[in-house]
């Protein structure tokens, strides 16, 4: 939706009282009211002025599926322009009700494993069409359970870090009290290795999560499945995280996809375990759910293998749990056209 403040700027200017932007903004954020003409607390005018000018979502749903276990939803949207993109939501056990959101139209980037490269980049997404994923999704929740989301996952289509100022637009909205109001602490922004993004995130004000798609130990390999690795060298990589630790004082979570006979070696295990020990950071191994890209899983013993060995050297380290595979909405297989967050 039109962000709060051109909302405000907008009522202003057509003089209508400042207390209704309080209205709207309860009424679509908080009680789910997906058109302006749902909300009755407003008058008629009011209502046909907002109609006139805005609309609540800067896009259209083209396709909802739900997953066998009803634990993921994956919505395809199609945007003012005829582009589209995936928003999917992730029911946890513990409680966890995780949306993971993209922040471009396809991504340049070409990671060899992830099916989101193959389709190129196209655009950047706005600060609207970010937080509207999230928007939908939560109202989603509320009509189903009455419930609502409460961690978002930078993780979709898209590297956020090319993206930046709309993706931090889209946080101060989803952050906002007055909108969604999820806490900082419960929005995490993954980067493929965007030094300059990491810097400019370890000054933001908010206590936002990191998360680094490393998926390589060393320079030579990490060239080979993540191209950007050519422009971003590994030692100066792992100095900005440094860097980010030291200013920030919060922990680093590094994703490392899980791809047999690439990156699963016992030699892979101890250079990885070599490269972050002593950091403040935490593994996150992603058992690689499989697309047309031509790399397999793992396998269950392998990555416990690699488990055991980053264990060994003290290192905080789990198993990511996968959802939504059964309708392409895992980590990796976002990639609309072919009805496919991100393997980064």
């Amino acid at each position: 939706m039109i962000t709060k403040e051109d909302l405000s700027k907008f009522l202003k200017e057509n003089k209508v009282p400042a207390y209704r932007l309080k209205q709207v903004l309860q009424a679509i954020y908080k009680e789910g009211k997906g058109d302006f003409n749902e909300i009755s607390v407003l008058p008629k005018p009011v209502r046909d002025l907002l109609v006139a000018n805005f609309s609540v979502f800067s896009f259209e749903l083209e396709k909802e599926v739900v997953s066998t276990n009803g634990e993921t939803v994956k919505a395809l949207f199609k945007l003012k322009d005829g582009k589209k993109v995936e928003g999917v939501l992730m029911h946890f056990k513990d409680g966890r009700n995780s949306v993971c959101v993209s922040s471009q139209v396809g991504c340049g980037l070409k990671c060899a494993f992830c099916a989101t490269g193959a389709l190129g980049f196209t655009r950047s997404l706005t600060a609207e069409e970010i937080s509207d994923q999230v928007l939908y999704l939560d109202q989603y929740l509320k009509k189903k359970n009455g419930g609502r989301v409460t961690h978002v996952i930078f993780m979709g289509m898209g590297e956020p870090f090319l993206n930046y100022d709309d993706v931090m637009a889209s946080i101060r909205t989803l952050n906002d009290p007055d909108c969604l109001g999820i806490a900082a602490r419960h929005i995490t922004v993954s980067t493929s290795g965007i030094i300059p993004g990491i810097k400019k995130f370890a000054d933001e004000s908010l206590q936002l999560n990191l998360a680094l798609s490393l998926h390589a130990p060393n320079q030579e390999l990490r060239e080979k499945l993540m191209p950007v690795a050519k422009s971003f060298k590994l030692p100066d990589l792992m100095a900005a995280i440094d860097d980010y630790i030291k200013k920030t004082g919060r922990r680093v979570s590094i994703e490392y996809v899980m791809l047999k006979a690439k990156n699963d070696s016992r030699e892979d295990a101890q250079q990885l375990s070599k490269l972050l020990r002593g950091k403040m950071i935490h593994v996150n191994l992603i058992p690689y759910n499989e697309t047309y890209m031509g790399f397999e899983n793992s396998g269950r013993s392998r990555i416990d293998d690699f488990k055991k060995i980053i264990e060994s050297h003290k290192i905080p380290v789990t198993v990511r749990v996968s959802l939504g595979q059964d309708i392409s909405a895992a980590c990796g297989q976002l990639a609309t056209s072919r009805t496919p967050c991100n393997q980064r």
